[in-house]
């Protein structure tokens, strides 16, 4: 493909990337408002900011190709040369800014930032399967080594990017692109075994949605997510060795990160509807169980933030509907 061709295939990828975003932007608002920024902030609401709005970069990026962020650009025709080098320079140079804020954006996806002591918090991804599976330190110490080296080689490769030609730095790209793989791989296979196990046990569990709901976005959520970005990720991989050199190797870039963060934010929206939606069914329980016990029940339930073990929380619910019914 000529050159006049790559740059007409580049623009639409990153019109139809803005696009999305937009779009998802309003599909998302009404729940955004309702269940972030009505309600406290919390360590899932920045990570929420970091997993959406981080997504402005494609902007950003749209407006760097496009010579629209370089001032210099009105140098007169005959030294065309410099106004050449100039753009270079400056595209570049917003392609590292830009390279930044997508780090932030996949370290909230993926990586564990944040603890903190009263409910051993972390970022999403690693958050998400060391919840389901009760806390379990071999789970958080896998996916975390894993997560931190993807946002170390995040970082590292940011130097070498460039608007035009390949990555002054291709072994982290390389590294990069096949460990995202391996991470989310891994975390499908550990959230889907942990909520297959509480389906065999559905049996003994009530047939209230909301209750139901907890494992089941959980289950959806994360099989959704991997069945849908394996398709870019592992794509993404073939493109960064077999591809040629340059635009094409990154040619999926412009939505790999994106639908990433969209549906990482989505799954936050629809865990604090999760919450919302427990709240209104234990403050219908506090008024036949004892108080205490109720805010034991949802303290367990909803520290996480992202996510709750679904097998504890069959026994907790199984245990909270049997008293109200002995009360009752």
């Amino acid at each position: 493909m000529n050159m006049a061709g790559t740059n007409y295939l580049e623009f639409e990828m990153q019109y139809a990337s803005i696009a999305l975003i937009w779009y998802d932007w309003v599909l998302m608002f009404p729940m955004e408002v309702k269940y972030i920024w009505g309600s406290r902030i919390r360590v899932s609401t920045i990570v929420y900011i970091l997993c959406h709005y981080a997504l402005l970069a494609n902007v950003l990026y749209l407006l760097a190709i496009s010579r629209m962020l370089d001032q210099r650009a009105s140098i007169h025709p005959s030294h065309c040369w410099i106004v050449l080098n100039n753009y270079t320079h400056s595209c570049n140079t917003w392609y590292k800014i830009i390279g930044a804020l997508s780090v932030l954006g996949r370290a909230a996806i993926i990586c564990p930032v944040i603890l903190l002591p009263q409910f051993h918090s972390t970022l999403s991804f690693t958050a998400r399967a060391y919840a389901v599976w009760g806390r379990k330190r071999v789970v958080f110490v896998y996916l975390a080594s894993v997560g931190i080296i993807c946002v170390g080689l995040d970082i590292a490769h940011v130097p070498g990017l460039r608007c035009e030609g390949p990555s002054s730095i291709p072994i982290a790209t390389d590294l990069l692109s096949i460990l995202t793989v391996v991470f989310e791989f891994s975390s499908a296979v550990l959230i889907s075994v942990r909520c297959i196990q509480t389906f065999k046990d559905r049996r003994r569990s009530s047939n209230n949605e909301s209750i139901k709901g907890f494992w089941d976005l959980t289950f959806q959520q994360g099989i959704f997510y991997f069945s849908f970005m394996s398709v870019f990720t592992t794509t993404s991989v073939i493109l960064n060795f077999r591809a040629p050199a340059g635009f094409y190797q990154r040619l999926l870039n412009a939505l790999t990160l994106p639908l990433s963060g969209l549906l990482t934010s989505r799954f936050i929206l629809h865990l604090r509807k999760c919450e919302h939606d427990l709240s209104d069914l234990e403050r219908v329980a506090v008024d036949t169980v004892n108080s205490v016990v109720a805010g034991d029940i949802l303290s367990s339930v909803i520290e996480p933030h992202f996510g709750w073990d679904p097998v504890e929380v069959d026994a907790l619910l199984r245990t909270d509907l049997g008293m109200t019914e002995n009360v009752v």
